[in-house]
């Protein structure tokens, strides 16, 4: 008859026992440490005193975007854009014009959808193929991501922590993409001028699937002339411009909700 097996020492099995929870801890911890990762939007711009951010969505546009370009560049003034990657890929010289001009390219997926109304699959394929789309311009891949509409959907942002994006929100919309004139839009900037403001502005249309002519860039000529306005006034009073991603992430609060139309 077989002796029976004696039971394992006190000793060793605390041993065991405390080894196996330090392994069970250790697999949970990534877990919860990816989930405190995941980034909430940034509504200001963490750059100190009287500075601000200027951004402009749904470019590149052939028209537009190359003269919101010449105004910034007459202004010694850095920006973002948050490009869609179907315009990307029709328009990789504006992209490329950006980058060498020392503004920042965002993210604001490939082709303008809610995304609310996707799955966390598509999610992920809006957004990683317009990494690529930049990428494929010679330009390196932004570490910024904006949604479309504001619509910073949960799946979102679990591929922002994975790809290493910051989302970013803004804080004054002066809905330019509504063309409610020149004076309008500009005075609305000005208005909501403050330390930290990031300011929504749209150089392009969102382009995509069902646009007849993505990347044509609508009717942004009120936009470019409100830039031509408000940001002097700005300087004049003191204001400098930044881009996010120039510094650490600023506030993050609740993300404006676009009006339906953008």
């Amino acid at each position: 008859m077989p002796k029976p097996r004696s039971p394992l020492p006190r000793r060793r099995f605390l041993a065991v026992s405390a080894t196996a929870l330090l392994g069970l801890g250790a697999a949970a911890a990534p877990a919860a440490a990816r989930a405190r990762r995941v980034p909430a939007p940034e509504t200001e711009v963490n750059a100190g005193s009287m500075v601000m951010a200027l951004t402009f969505d749904d470019g590149p546009s052939p028209q537009y975007t190359p003269q919101v370009l010449d105004v910034l560049r007459a202004h010694s003034v850095h920006a973002t854009f948050f490009v869609c990657g179907d315009n990307v890929g029709l328009y990789p010289d504006v992209v490329r014009r950006i980058a060498a001009e020392g503004h920042s390219l965002g993210n604001h997926t490939w082709s303008h959808p809610h995304l609310s109304d996707l799955s966390a699959a598509d999610v992920r394929d809006q957004m990683q193929r317009t990494q690529d789309a930049v990428t494929k311009t010679g330009v390196r891949a932004p570490v910024l991501f904006r949604a479309p509409y504001g619509d910073f959907a949960d799946a979102s942002l679990a591929v922002c922590a994975d790809l290493g994006l910051r989302p970013i929100s803004w804080s004054v919309d002066p809905t330019d993409w509504a063309n409610p004139g020149t004076g309008t839009i500009a005075d609305r900037v000005v208005a909501g001028a403050a330390t930290g403001a990031i300011v929504l502005n749209h150089d392009g249309t969102e382009g995509g699937d069902d646009d007849p002519a993505p990347g044509s860039g609508g009717d942004r000529s009120q936009t470019v002339a409100a830039l031509k306005n408000y940001l002097p006034r700005l300087i004049d009073a003191g204001y400098t411009f930044t881009t996010p991603d120039a510094h650490p992430p600023g506030r993050s609060g609740v993300t404006p909700q676009a009006p339906a139309g953008r």
